[in-house]
């Protein structure tokens, strides 16, 4: 199986664990002309899946943002890859109100540099670029992460500002990656490219009371 298979199948299964999430809506979300998945639930305010599939290239986003009231991180997990090779994989619960525990024992191979803007990941973050056998490992792990992580959402309260505040402060930050604007403006253009990444990827939080 090649990486692209082999991410078309993690996309598949982070969508179906929120799509059994008790009491889960999907969100209408515009099309893009590639697929994204948003889901809101008394678990989580927001999560989004995107798997966008060319024939020689691929990316899976998985983003979930707690309810405005609850200081658990942000998960987030990103592929970007070709058939054979994949040029970064990343992956951290990003604290917004309180510092990350540890939530995986894993090691990598090859790892990659905290971007400039990157300051709002963990200590614990993985960033790399891994082989298709150390992807498979990559991601299961982060399947059991995530399926922990959800058991841990909502048991908690915080200050909503400073929850907004943390969350919001995380989607500035990603929207600082020029990669990923220069690739989406190479698909969509300038206006819409915007457009997806204020609403869809990375929508700040403008009224949370």
């Amino acid at each position: 199986m090649n990486f692209i298979d082999a991410l078309e199948k993690l996309a598949d299964s982070y969508d179906y664990r929120f799509r059994n999430v008790k009491n889960v809506i999907e969100v209408p979300t515009k099309d893009y002309g590639w697929t994204n998945h948003r889901y809101t639930s008394p678990l989580f305010r927001l999560a989004h899946v995107e798997k966008f599939v060319q024939e020689k290239f691929a990316v899976v986003h998985v983003c979930v943002f707690p309810h405005v009231n609850d200081p658990s991180p942000i998960y987030g997990f990103d592929v970007i890859a070709g058939e054979q090779k994949a040029t970064g994989l990343f992956f951290d619960l990003s604290p917004t109100v309180k510092p990350t525990e540890p939530f995986t024992n894993l090691k990598v191979d090859r790892p990659r540099e905290r971007p400039e803007w990157g300051d709002i990941f963990s200590e614990h973050w993985i960033a790399c670029r891994p082989t298709i056998e150390e992807f498979y490992v990559i991601a299961h792990e982060a399947l059991l992460v995530l399926d922990n992580y959800m058991l841990t959402l909502h048991q908690t309260r915080a200050n909503i500002d400073l929850v907004v505040q943390g969350q919001n402060r995380y989607c500035q930050q990603q929207k600082r990656n020029t990669h990923t604007a220069a690739a989406l403006k190479r698909i969509i253009g300038d206006e819409l490219t915007q457009e997806f990444m204020d609403t869809v990827l990375f929508p700040e939080i403008t009224d949370s009371h």
